[in-house]
C-alpha cells in the first residue's frame, strides 16, 4: 500500500457513484467496526485456518499471532527472515492455509527478504503441537525488486490466496518508484505487476518448489513470458478476494495520483487478462509512454477520484456472505486506508453496478486489510490501533427504495423511485445539487406509508447544462432524516452515448455514457469487427486510445442492457 504512514487530510465529501441508475433491492445498510481482538502491532492480514476454525494473524513484524477467544498468543515468528529495518510497505504481507492444512499442516508466506525481494515461502505446522512451527521454512520464489533497492521499497503486494482449484495465486505490485519506470507491469517477462497462479501441491523439497498450472495463460509458451502469470497490468494491488458464493476475482489496485480503483472478473476470465497499468489508471490513460497501447484492457468496475476527496489509498476487502447481516449480503466492501471513506458494491438488474458511500467517522480510518471468518462474517484488521474489528451493520434506510432514476429531458430532469415497504416513513425531500457533495432541497413528496410501497416521480425544472446530482433525505415520523444514494444525470442530453471526434486524427477517441454499457466496438465497412472494448457497466466519461487503423470510414457501436447505439465515425 502506498505509504501507510502518511498523514494526510481528508474531508468526508461524497464520492459518486459510477452508475447513474440505482436499484436498489435491499435496504442501505450503515456500517461500524467493533474490536474483538487488541493488542496487535501493525496487523496486516487475517485468516481462518481449514480445519482448525481460528483466525491467525500477520503483523508486519514477521509475528502470527493466534487469536484464542479474548487472548492472544504467538504461532510464529519470522522476523529474522525479513527486510530490515522494517518500515513502510515491507516486512510480512499475507499469509495461507493449504486448503488441506488439517491433514499436511503446511502453510505459507509471503513477505519482503533481506535485499527487499518479493518471497513467497512454505513453513509447516509442528506435528505434535497446533500452536507453533517447525524450525526452518523453504523459499518458493524470490523475486529481485529493481535497483536500487534503496528507491524501489514500495509496491510489493501482495496478497497470497488458494482458490477453489487447489492453487495458490499471489498478488505482486509494480516493484515500486512511480509510475512503474521499469514497465514491469506490462512486461510478460517480468513477475511484478500481476496475479500469479501456481500449483504448490507437490511439496518439493528441492527446486522447483512448485508447478505451473497446464491451463495458466502462457504455460508452456515460446515468447520468454513467465509461465506462473495468471494476469498482468496491475499497480499495486495490496488487497484482493475471491467471492466464497462463486469465486469471482475482486482486486482493490492502489492509483499512483489520481485513480483509485477496483477490478473484477467473473470465476476465471481473468486468465491472461491484462488490467491495463502503466498504460491506464483507472478507466484513463495515465500519460504514461505505453508502446504499444494496449486495445483490450480489463477497465475497473469503480474508481473514485482523489481530487473528489475519497482517499489516497484503496484496501479492497470481501463479498460479504455471512448470515448476521442479511442487509449486507452480496455486497464487496471496500475501503481507503487514509481517509476511512467506505463503499459498498454489488452487480445490479441492469447488468451495471449498484454502489453505497458511506462517509468515514475516526474509527474507520486505517484498516490495512478485511478478513472473513468460517461462516461468511467480515472484520477489519486496523493497522493503526492494532485491532481485528467485526463489521456490524447498525442502521439501514426506513424505507426501502429500489430504482432511482434520474433521467434528463429539455427543460427539466424526470426523477423516479419506487419503494417496496415504507416503515414509519413521513416525508421524501429531493435534494439537488452542481458537485456531489452540497445539496439544496427543491422539493418534497409525502410518503404513502403503504405497506407494500408505491411508486414515485418528481419533475425538476432546470435549464443547466452538464452533470448535476440527485439524492432523497428520507425523514422519519419522528424527524430523523436518512439518505438515499446519489444518482448523477447529464442535463440536457437525452443521448445515453455522445462520440467525439467524429473525425479521428490521432487514434484518442472519448466516449461519454449516461447509462452503463457493456462492450464498444468499431466495425469496419466490410462488417468485420477491428476493435472491441469491454466497459463492464462503466459509466460517464471514457477516454479510449485506439490501435493504428487504416484511414476509412467505421461504424462505432456501443451496446448495453439499455443501449443500442450506432454511429459513423472517420479515422484519418
Amino acid at each position: 500500500m502506498r505509504n501507510l504512514y502518511a498523514a494526510l487530510k481528508f474531508s468526508f465529501l461524497f464520492i459518486i457513484c459510477l452508475t447513474r441508475v440505482i436499484t436498489a433491492d435491499a435496504q442501505n445498510p450503515f456500517l461500524v467496526y467493533q474490536p474483538v481482538v487488541t493488542g496487535l502491532i501493525n496487523p496486516v492480514d487475517a485468516v481462518t485456518a481449514p480445519g482448525d476454525g481460528r483466525m491467525f494473524i500477520a503483523q508486519q513484524n514477521g509475528l502470527i499471532r493466534i487469536r484464542n477467544g479474548a487472548s492472544l498468543t504467538t504461532f510464529a515468528d519470522i522476523n529474522a527472515v525479513l527486510t530490515s529495518p522494517l518500515g513502510g510497505e515491507q516486512g510480512l504481507l499475507s499469509l495461507a492455509f493449504h486448503p488441506d492444512y488439517a491433514s499436511n499442516r503446511y502453510l505459507f508466506v509471503l513477505y519482503t527478504g533481506a535485499n527487499g525481494d518479493i518471497r513467497l515461502a512454505r513453513y509447516r505446522r509442528d506435528a505434535t503441537n497446533a500452536n507453533t512451527i517447525e524450525a526452518g521454512g523453504t523459499v518458493l520464489l524470490s523475486i529481485p525488486k529493481p535497483t536500487p533497492v534503496s528507491s524501489y521499497t514500495n509496491h510489493n503486494g501482495g496478497k497470497i490466496i488458494f482458490g477453489t482449484d487447489g492453487y495458490l495465486y499471489m498478488s505482486t505490485g509494480d516493484g515500486g518508484s512511480g509510475n512503474d519506470p521499469n514497465n514491469n507491469a506490462q512486461n510478460r517477462a517480468s513477475l511484478l505487476g500481476k496475479m500469479l497462479r501456481l500449483d504448490v501441491n507437490s511439496f518439493a523439497t528441492t527446486s522447483p518448489f512448485y508447478n505451473i498450472p497446464s491451463t495458466n495463460p502462457y504455460a508452456g509458451n515460446a515468447l520468454g513470458y513467465r509461465e506462473e502469470i495468471y494476469a498482468f497490468g496491475l499497480r499495486n494491488p495490496w488487497r484482493w478476494s475471491f467471492d466464497r458464493a462463486n469465486g469471482d476475482m475482486w482486486i482493490g489496485d492502489v492509483g499512483q495520483g489520481a485513480w483509485e480503483e477496483v477490478n473484477w472478473k467473473a470465476a476465471g476470465t481473468a486468465l491472461g487478462g491484462n488490467f491495463g497499468w502503466r498504460c491506464f489508471e483507472g478507466a484513463h490513460p495515465s500519460g504514461n509512454s505505453c508502446s504499444p497501447v494496449p486495445t483490450d484492457t480489463i477497465s475497473p468496475v469503480f474508481e473514485y477520484d482523489r481530487t473528489a476527496s475519497g482517499g489516497q489509498s484503496i484496501t479492497g476487502g470481501y463479498v460479504y456472505r455471512g448470515a448476521a447481516a442479511p442487509a449486507l449480503q452480496g455486497f464487496y466492501l471496500v475501503t481507503d486506508y487514509v481517509s476511512g471513506n467506505i463503499w459498498k458494491i454489488r452487480p445490479n438488474s441492469t447488468g451495471s453496478w449498484q454502489v453505497y458511500f458511506q462517509a468515514a467517522v475516526p474509527a474507520t480510518r486505517f484498516v490495512s486489510g478485511f478478513a472473513e471468518g468460517p461462516a461468511g462474517e467480515l472484520y477489519a484488521i486496523r493497522r493503526s490501533n492494532g485491532s481485528i474489528d467485526s463489521v456490524i451493520v447498525t442502521t439501514v434506510l426506513p424505507v426501502i427504495i429500489s430504482n432511482f432514476l434520474a433521467t434528463g429531458k429539455t427543460g427539466f430532469n424526470e426523477l423516479s423511485w419506487a419503494t417496496r415497504a415504507e416503515v414509519n416513513t413521513s416525508r421524501f425531500y429531493v435534494e439537488f445539487g452542481t458537485d456531489g457533495s452540497s445539496f439544496t432541497r427543491v422539493g418534497s413528496i409525502a410518503a404513502s406509508g403503504a405497506n407494500n410501497g408505491r411508486q414515485y416521480n418528481y419533475r425538476h425544472t432546470i435549464s443547466q447544462e452538464g452533470y448535476v446530482y440527485y439524492r432523497l433525505a428520507v425523514e422519519d415520523a419522528d424527524g430523523a432524516i436518512n439518505y438515499s444514494n446519489i444518482v448523477r444525470v447529464k442535463s440536457g442530453n437525452v443521448n445515453p452515448v455522445k462520440v467525439s471526434p467524429s473525425i479521428v486524427t490521432n487514434s484518442m477517441l472519448n466516449i461519454e455514457l449516461t447509462q452503463p454499457a457493456k462492450e464498444l466496438q468499431l466495425i469496419n465497412t466490410n462488417g468485420a469487427v477491428v476493435f472491441r472494448k469491454n466497459l463492464q457497466g462503466i459509466i460517464g466519461n471514457i477516454p479510449i486510445m485506439l490501435p493504428a487503423l487504416p484511414k476509412a470510414v467505421y461504424i462505432l457501436s456501443v451496446a448495453g442492457p439499455e443501449i443500442n447505439f450506432k454511429e459513423k465515425i472517420i479515422i484519418q
